[in-house]
């Protein structure tokens, strides 16, 4: 099966939450209370601050005819909206609105942190409450900057036999949700100026090149709707290693068929909680290892977690039926942080090994790890540095991108018309980032909604998170010996954008979709193109990347809504059209966090994917694809 997309180029804690509600008539004791979210606020001049707060229905009925009559940041000046009360309408029980607000002063100041507060009056049931909210916000470090990268180190272990008692993973709360970035809409880039390329444009009528579909199996072995599937091949294609949310599996016949192995009889489970939930899988074919990140849980009244890195060769993970690993253990307060971190993430460069993860705390930020790829193959102990977690506030949910080979990009949304890019150089001790200009996009979260043939909203925990973080990235170089790709040296961002536009007469976007751009690293990260994954009548997102050895970009991502069930689809980028890996009967409303593609390491020119569907029973059907060219 086919979904096709036309192209488009687009110019373009619950820390000290004061829910402060009194009934204004007939006050009621079970009235609906509104908290506030995570605010999001960046500097787009010295004098001008745009933000977004969230405010969300905490309720069992909706708050309506959502009014806000006031809102202040310190002693700035509120210069947008224009004029109060603003509307927001209705806001359903367990979900949200955000307020977009822009202020003025002469005495802003990066990386300070004042009182963000939204009042206003809302009725349920008829009877008449007001609210007021409040949050710490701070203002993102300036651009363009740098900072050094900080030092520390941990010893490796051994196992071998897969001989430890079983241990019920431990799942600690959705730490992750409720402390996103969110993403303020900043100075209207408008699509057709020169800038910010063409308007809309139709998809090509001619049919796409070829595609063959090497390996689409299902793995046969249930998981959580939150399934996350990872993966990596090695040993010539034959070794086959994958994990969901809570388990892993190794194929030693190209997927054939898997074999389960359960992380907590694997490694011996911690005091400060033991293995839980979200895995990444990559295979570094420099040193011929698999490498398999685990996140670990909190232990009782600490805020601190771990995260193991295990590595093994596809040989001894064959001979050892994928029980004796060498493993090293990072904590969060070796990276400096008071809090949990969560999500992770992983990207094999030339020499090194990159991790990232969101800290989920008061501060609220992505945190980047680097490790020798030689101290991982030696089995010694690692010497890794890492950036400051407070340098990426924007950049929090984001992941890695995919063939950094000499250096490690990552990105988030300063607002829908700009982006910032971080960089990090092998070999250096400094990282730095810097603002790039896009086309405004659509960031109404409340416009993030796909409905599946049994009336279930399968993007409502992405309203939450991961939200508009730039979920897929690559880096594409081409020394010209592709006639089709010539001279290249981009990195490339995909992430979630909702319906509607993103500026006043532009393209309307009926559906959720993709948005993406390329930017050119030899030039100052200049926009070079941004365009759209996206459909009429269903909706795109969860979108990853990866480059082949011809410099295609190989997608993987997933779709749903009218009258479609979501589902995971392949494809290359410029076919305009991907494939339906799997075969869904059922909707959920707790999808995600991400599915997978990396570059296939004994056939370059192809892809190996993992993606997800769900089955009826609540069952996850977790797929690896292996697909490239004729």
């Amino acid at each position: 099966m086919k979904a096709s997309f036309p192209s488009q180029h687009l110019a373009a804690s619950l820390l000290a939450s004061l829910a402060l509600l009194a009934g204004m008539t007939g006050c009621r004791e079970h009235f609906v209370p509104l908290v506030a979210g995570d605010p999001g606020g960046t500097l787009e001049t010295p004098q001008t601050l745009v933000t977004a707060f969230p405010i969300l229905n905490k309720g069992r009925a909706a708050a309506n005819n959502v009014q806000v009559t006031a809102i202040s940041y310190g002693g700035a000046s509120l210069t947008a909206p224009g004029a109060l009360p603003l509307t927001l309408g209705n806001i359903a029980a367990d979900a949200s609105r955000t307020v977009f607000a822009t202020f003025t002063s002469s005495s802003f100041a990066a990386g300070s942190t004042q009182v963000m507060k939204v009042e206003g009056r809302y009725t349920e049931g008829g009877h008449p409450h007001k609210f007021a909210v409040e949050r710490p916000l701070r203002i993102e470090p300036g651009s363009p900057g740098s900072a050094a990268a900080s030092a520390a180190s941990s010893p490796p272990n051994v196992v071998s036999g897969g001989h430890f008692p079983h241990q019920p993973p431990h799942f600690p709360s959705e730490v992750n949700e409720g402390h996103a970035w969110t993403v303020p809409v900043g100075v209207i880039h408008t699509p057709g100026t020169p800038s910010m390329g063409s308007g809309a444009q139709p998809a090509p009528h001619s049919d796409p090149p070829g595609i063959d579909f090497f390996t689409n199996a299902s793995l046969g072995i249930s998981s959580s709707s939150v399934n996350e599937p990872s993966g990596g091949v090695g040993g010539g294609g034959s070794v086959v290693f994958t994990t969901a949310n809570w388990f892993a599996a190794y194929s030693t016949n190209s997927g054939g068929s898997f074999t389960q192995l359960d992380p907590t009889t694997i490694f011996p489970n911690n005091a400060d909680g033991g293995f839980c939930c979200d895995q990444v899988v990559q295979y570094a074919q420099s040193i011929d290892r698999v490498i398999w990140l685990m996140q670990f849980s909190q232990g009782s009244g600490s805020p601190e977690n771990r995260y193991r890195i295990a590595a093994a060769s596809p040989a001894t993970i064959q001979s050892s039926n994928g029980t004796n690993w060498t493993y090293w253990d990072i904590t969060s307060t070796q990276l400096g942080s008071t809090d949990w971190l969560d999500y992770p993430d992983l990207s094999v460069g030339n020499n090194s090994l990159y991790l990232s993860f969101d800290e989920v705390g008061s501060g609220g930020g992505r945190v980047v790890v680097r490790i020798p790829l030689s101290e991982i193959q030696a089995g010694t102990t690692i010497n890794f540095q890492y950036t400051n977690v407070s340098d990426g506030g924007v950049a929090y949910g984001g992941h890695l991108t995919q063939n950094p080979l000499d250096e490690i990009f990552w990105a988030g949304q300063n607002s829908n018309s700009s982006m910032r890019v971080f960089s990090w150089q092998e070999g250096s001790n400094t990282y730095s980032w810097r603002d790039v200009g896009v086309g405004s996009w659509p960031n109404d979260g409340s416009n993030l909604t796909s409905t599946t043939p049994d009336n279930q909203d399968w993007l409502t925990k992405l309203r939450n998170f991961p939200g508009f973080a730039v979920l897929g990235s690559t880096r594409v170089v081409s020394n010209g010996a592709n006639p089709a790709r010539g001279k290249l040296n981009q990195v490339w961002f995909a992430w979630p954008a909702a319906s509607g536009s993103g500026a006043p007469g532009s393209f309307v976007f009926p559906q959720p979709h993709v948005q993406w751009v390329a930017l050119d690293v030899n030039n100052n990260f200049n926009l070079v193109t941004q365009q759209q994954i996206w459909n009429p009548s269903y909706a795109y997102s969860y979108p990853a990347l990866a480059v082949n050895s011809n410099s295609e970009v190989g997608l993987s991502l997933e779709y749903g809504g009218g009258g479609n069930y979501e589902n995971h689809v392949v494809g290359f980028w410029g076919d305009f059209v991907v494939y339906i890996t799997t075969a869904s009967t059922l909707g959920v409303t707790r999808y995600g966090d991400y599915v997978t593609i990396r570059q296939d390491a004994a056939q370059p020119a192809r892809f190996d994917a993992w993606g997800y569907g769900m089955l009826t029973g609540n069952i996850s059907d977790t797929h690896f694809v292996v697909f490239g060219r004729p």
